[in-house]
């Protein structure tokens, strides 16, 4: 996974010894090596708790909402659900839900704003050299999955569905009458993979803390004898 930048190398004023200059060097590969689960774990090193709170709090509620849609419920009815499996006090979801039932067009109005500036903030191919991983650098999947959580939590799905599909055709009409580097495929891989991987980013973050090597450790080097 990589990307062709272009490279300038100007040597000015007095140089003392010998020297190399390329004036342009044009078409070079840079590599990316990076993937999904070592973005996450740099995003956990960074310390940045904010930011990590935020994806795991819409991760959570995107899981919440699947677990409650599969009940005919809502995101924090799957949230009870699952506390109840683990045996956690599900309690505290009751003043979330006749709070929401209250000002349900409040929430449904905040959502759709959201939802709407999230989708338009998505990540495209030109941001990732070709690396669906980097998407978990951007907040705005995640912004996505948790309007979408409180849309469905407030009863505004539909109008959230009716828009993320305005949203979509008007898009894909802009990239079929625009010549651009990458294609119609492309846009909709990078525009849903981004948003599957804000769904099951605690998960993975889970899984990242589980299974990856702590940043202070050292490999073992072999000497021989």
């Amino acid at each position: 996974m990589g990307e062709y930048r272009s490279v300038v190398n100007d040597l000015n004023g007095h140089v003392e010894g010998s020297a190399v200059q390329a004036h342009s060097v044009r078409d070079v590969f840079m590599s990316n090596p990076s993937s999904t689960v070592n973005n996450v774990i740099k995003e956990v090193r960074s310390l940045n708790v904010v930011a990590t709170l935020y994806r795991t709090l819409a991760s959570l509620a995107a899981l919440a909402t699947i677990v409650g849609a599969r009940r005919w419920g809502t995101p924090l009815e799957g949230m009870a659900v699952v506390c109840d499996a683990l045996a956690i006090p599900s309690s505290w979801t009751e003043s979330p839900v006749s709070w929401i039932a209250e000002h349900a067009g409040l929430v449904g109005g905040v959502a759709q704003i959201l939802l709407m500036v999230g989708l338009l903030a998505l990540p495209r191919p030109k941001h990732l050299g070709w690396d669906l991983g980097q998407t978990m650098e951007w907040r705005g999947p995640s912004t996505v999955v948790l309007s979408l959580a409180l849309s469905m939590q407030s009863g505004h799905m539909w109008p959230a569905l009716f828009l993320i599909g305005l949203l979509a055709a008007l898009g894909l009409w802009v990239l079929s009458w625009s010549q651009h580097q990458y294609s119609r495929s492309d846009h909709v891989m990078v525009a849903v993979g981004s948003i599957f991987l804000a769904v099951v980013y605690a998960p993975l973050l889970v899984f990242a803390w589980l299974f990856a090597r702590d940043a202070g450790s050292k490999p073992y080097v072999l000497v021989d004898s």
